[in-house]
């Protein structure tokens, strides 16, 4: 297969041009994604044409996983899982997204996330990305030697902070939560990340509210520095697939009667919830 391969930012990201989803992906194409995915941390395809299961290969693959699934070929099987704010019962309808890791209240989070283009209507609202793994290695010395031995904890509860405008908040019952150091080594690279994030991050443990805020701002405004941050614009055929440990991922508002945004989401491995542990959806204001 005949990859032509761009960087999209100096810290992460490349585009793949060429990737054809129906010809077989031999050892040496899969070899050079892999490498790709592990260094770049988000891989963008541009115009393809795949199916729900033709998704989830394409993730599992990535992240060397032994059992992938046979692999359909350009076949259409029943999607399971949209973003939409137009198709019935599906996440995120609404609002916008604070940056996030999807997952990060898990003691095993999820370890990769993909986004195809289903249904886009311009103007198309983005995408927005930050890596969580440039972040740690560009902190500055002071505030790593501050956090390098502290934990944070994460809770898929409701977490209020920041301007709240417009932001959708999810509600549940018995909201899972863990306790991670906040420079959490990755698993498959042996990377460190920065741990927190704005919306799934309650507090650092062992210090007061007002510490703990104190030093989670000065955090956030290194990881959401501006300059670090890349937006994906969409458009028909576009796949996007990221590392969930190493980046964080957020949106602008998505009004329901706006135009078409329905992206199709898998992820590996797919976390299982209780019912009253999965979340409802509501806008703060």
């Amino acid at each position: 297969m005949n990859l032509s391969v761009q960087d999209l930012t100096p810290a992460f990201g490349a585009e793949i041009r060429g990737f054809d989803p129906i010809v077989p992906v031999d050892d040496q194409t899969c070899s050079l994604l892999r490498g790709l995915f592990d260094e770049r941390k988000l891989l963008v395809f541009r115009d393809v044409e795949l199916g729900h299961l033709d998704q989830i290969w394409i993730s599992k693959m990535l992240i060397r996983q032994e059992h992938l699934p046979d692999r359909p070929g350009s076949a259409q099987f029943e999607d399971n899982f949209y973003v939409s704010n137009r198709r019935p019962n599906s996440a995120a309808p609404f609002g916008r997204l604070q940056f996030h890791a999807d997952t990060m209240w898990a003691a095993q989070p999820l370890e990769v996330l993909s986004l195809y283009d289903a249904d886009i209507e311009e103007p198309a609202l983005q995408t927005l990305f930050v890596s969580a793994a440039d972040a740690w290695a560009t902190l500055p010395d002071d505030l790593r030697a501050r956090v390098e031995t502290l934990s944070a904890l994460h809770t898929a509860g409701e977490v209020r902070r920041g301007d709240l405008t417009d932001v959708l908040v999810s509600t549940v019952e018995r909201p899972p939560s863990t306790v991670q150091p906040i420079g959490r080594r990755h698993e498959r690279t042996g990377e460190t990340v920065l741990y927190v994030c704005e919306q799934m991050t309650k507090e650092i443990v062992g210090l007061t509210p007002s510490e703990s805020e104190e030093l989670l701002g000065q955090l956030f405004d290194h990881l959401y520095d501006p300059a670090g941050q890349w937006e994906h614009h969409w458009r028909q055929g576009d796949l996007v697939v990221w590392d969930n440990v190493a980046m964080q991922h957020a949106r602008p508002n998505v009004v329901s009667n706006g135009p078409a945004r329905t992206l199709r989401k898998a992820a590996s491995p797919v976390p299982q919830l209780s019912r009253d542990q999965r979340p409802a959806f509501s806008a703060a204001r």
